[in-house]
């Protein structure tokens, strides 16, 4: 049987998730980022699943052996959760696990599906690395470095707020949450953002980046000159950046290796086109 936890019991994950090195299941089970968990049991699950908050994703948690929890997970995505994916305009399942095992059970598990897969790098910094490579932080006339604020957003000269806000709202439950536990930066030009850096998800010090610029500003160091002034901001409150992007996402990596992060591992995410029975009877319960 597959259940799923209410917000105030996802610290019973707490030793699941501590077994992994990747952020976004801590910031999850510890209520920072938004999420779903779905476990096996309610009161001392042993293997879970986690839903990322901005449904992009699903990250397997715990044990990856748990055969009880595979079959019943299994069955509990092709009848319940593809139907909620179809719902929020997902076709594909895309999933990773907290640890490396949980690779050989994704074949087992999804047995049926054409599993395809990916590489995924993570890279941290040091303040040395980044004062030595990373710091270049000239004005230009053309763009602007600005601090992403609750005043700039809603001060009403940004003509284009909906970008910063969508982004926003693709990693926190609320600006309100954001502007609590995140922060950003963003380049401006002629009162339109046009590039932002910001915490995608947080766990105790450490800082996800979430970065883009808008596809007719690319290739400017935009991406750049924003995260620049996001890992200074970040090593000045004593926080730590993290940069987590896919292998084939070459311009991510470059920027990330410019400025001075390091490789710090790398770990494989899988995913199958999500197909829809006719029928649907739920099988799961919900404390």
């Amino acid at each position: 049987m597959i259940y799923e936890l209410d917000n105030h019991q996802f610290h019973r994950c707490r030793d699941l998730v501590n077994r992994g090195v990747n952020i976004e299941e801590k910031a999850i089970v510890e209520g920072i980022n938004p999420g779903r968990i779905f476990v096996d049991h309610i009161e001392k699950p042993r293997s879970g699943l986690i839903w990322q908050g901005n449904h992009d994703g699903f990250i397997f948690v715990g044990d990856s052996r748990n055969e009880a929890f595979n079959q019943d997970v299994k069955r509990y995505v092709d009848e319940a959760i593809a139907f909620e994916a179809k719902a929020q305009g997902l076709n594909w399942f895309e999933c990773i696990g907290n640890h490396s095992s949980w690779y050989t059970a994704f074949h087992d598990i999804f047995h049926d599906k054409k599993l395809d897969s990916w590489d995924q790098n993570v890279y941290m910094i040091c303040p040395d690395t980044f004062n030595a490579i990373g710091k270049e932080r000239h004005q230009d006339d053309e763009f602007t470095v600005a601090q992403l604020t609750k005043e700039l957003l809603h001060q009403g000269t940004i003509e284009n707020v909906a970008f910063a806000i969508t982004k926003i709202l693709d990693c926190w439950e609320s600006e309100e949450r954001f502007f609590e536990q995140g922060m950003g930066y963003c380049i401006l030009h002629n009162q339109s953002i046009v590039s932002i850096c910001m915490s995608g998800y947080r766990y105790k010090d450490v800082h996800g980046i979430a970065i883009e610029t808008l596809p007719s500003y690319r290739g400017r160091k935009l991406a750049y000159k924003a995260a620049s002034y996001f890992v200074d901001h970040c090593f000045a409150r004593g926080y730590r950046p993290y940069w987590d992007c896919m292998e084939d996402n070459h311009p991510s990596n470059a920027v990330a290796r410019n400025l001075g992060f390091v490789k710090e591992f790398w770990y494989k995410g899988y995913m199958f086109k999500l197909r829809f029975a006719s029928l649907y009877t739920p099988t799961s319960q919900k404390p």
